[in-house]
């Protein structure tokens, strides 16, 4: 079906699913959820008491000399036979009634999922290029598209990476039913760059905006450019 193909379907058969987005407010709302999810995993145990609560040591109880046999015969009060109080055992009980006075700690929250944007190339290719740009039919403005394209994956990754994955998917090889098209397509632009010519030919100023015509190459330009700043790429059958 490929990325053009679904969105066709979605825009015809499923109107309601279709809703505008924006996503500077979406990464930055990613971001703010994972940054939290961060810091709780960070904090100790300990953080999450009540201030001046007791907390419980961890590992082995600590070992303490033995008594003397005569503080032994003044505890058990001097008659009978000695009842021997282990420190150990009592420590165990008084460390199981901390633990009932504050139960333990929730488990912290799953990983949330990653947001993913998928951009189809095939029809995002004058907007990846930057836009519109006024001196762009004097060859290929390539330091503007690098400059857009660092500052869209820049804002994507706000404000530190932990914002919105893009994954830009090209059109693959050409099927036999979109071949009709493509010619339609190749003769659109051809009539176009004809009515640019003329205009720079007999004006000397730049055409107009609606006249905008990306480079030839630049679906290959802009492969080369997402390759550089590590963008994930794919490619329909």
């Amino acid at each position: 079906m490929g990325v053009q193909g679904f969105q066709e379907f979605l825009e015809k058969r499923c109107p309601g699913a279709v809703v505008p987005v924006d996503l500077l407010k979406l990464a930055r709302t990613v971001s703010r959820q994972q940054q939290q999810q961060h810091l709780h995993r960070q904090l100790p145990p300990t953080a999450a008491l009540a201030p001046g609560a007791p907390r419980a040591a961890r590992g082995p109880a600590p070992l303490q000399p033995p008594l003397p046999p005569a503080a032994l015969g003044t505890y058990s009060g001097g008659a009978g036979p000695t009842r021997h109080h282990h420190p150990a055992h009592h420590f165990h009980h008084h460390g199981q009634a901390q633990t009932g006075l504050h139960p333990p700690l929730p488990p912290p929250p799953p990983p949330l999922p990653g947001a993913r944007v998928l951009v189809d190339a095939g029809s995002a290719l004058p907007r990846l290029y930057g836009g519109y740009q006024t001196d762009w039919v004097c060859g290929g403005q390539w330091n503007a598209m690098l400059g857009y394209l660092s500052a869209l994956c820049q804002a994507c990754a706000y404000p530190g990476g932990d914002g919105l994955e893009l994954v830009v998917m090209f059109p693959g090889g050409l099927g036999k039913d979109r071949l009709a098209e493509w010619g339609r397509r190749c003769q659109a632009e051809r009539q176009t760059a004809q009515l640019i010519v003329g205009h720079v030919g007999n004006k000397g100023t730049p055409p107009p905006r609606a006249w905008f015509l990306p480079p030839a190459c630049l679906s290959h330009c802009v492969r080369l450019a997402l390759i550089r700043f590590r963008v994930k790429q794919a490619a329909m059958l």
